[in-house]
């Protein structure tokens, strides 16, 4: 992992304030893969907590945005709640969900990776 680019995240996130939701779009990656990089680094984060209520959408049309979105991240974004309601809607209702395994040594490795390849990302 490129040490400058690590500094520059690390700086943004402690001494500019730069939200992890919008330094993750600049750096390509999710908000939850920046975190698990931060945690990995040592670097504290504060919790957030939004609560959105939601009703449960009919099967059909979960299965219908799930088809078309491809990710259970966008089927959360399209419907305004976090991730792991969506998920939760979706084992409610019987739609099964694709699954990245990984370790958590792995998608470190992985996410490290991928930020090598930003070297002259300006933050």
């Amino acid at each position: 992992m490129d040490e400058e680019l690590k500094n520059k995240i690390i700086l943004a996130v402690r001494e500019k304030k730069t939200p992890l939701n919008e330094l993750a779009v600049k750096l390509f990656i999710s908000e939850r893969q920046l975190s698990t990089l931060l945690k990995e680094w040592g670097v504290e984060l504060t919790k957030k907590r939004k609560y959105n209520t939601v009703a449960i959408p009919e099967r059909e049309e979960l299965m219908k945005i799930y088809q078309e979105k491809k990710t259970t991240a966008e089927v959360a974004k399209h419907f305004g709640v976090n991730i792991n309601k969506a998920i939760g809607w979706m084992k409610q209702l019987g739609i099964p969900t694709r699954k990245m395994k990984m370790t958590e040594e792995q998608k470190v490795k992985f996410l490290e990776n991928h930020l090598d390849n930003l070297k002259n990302l300006d933050l």
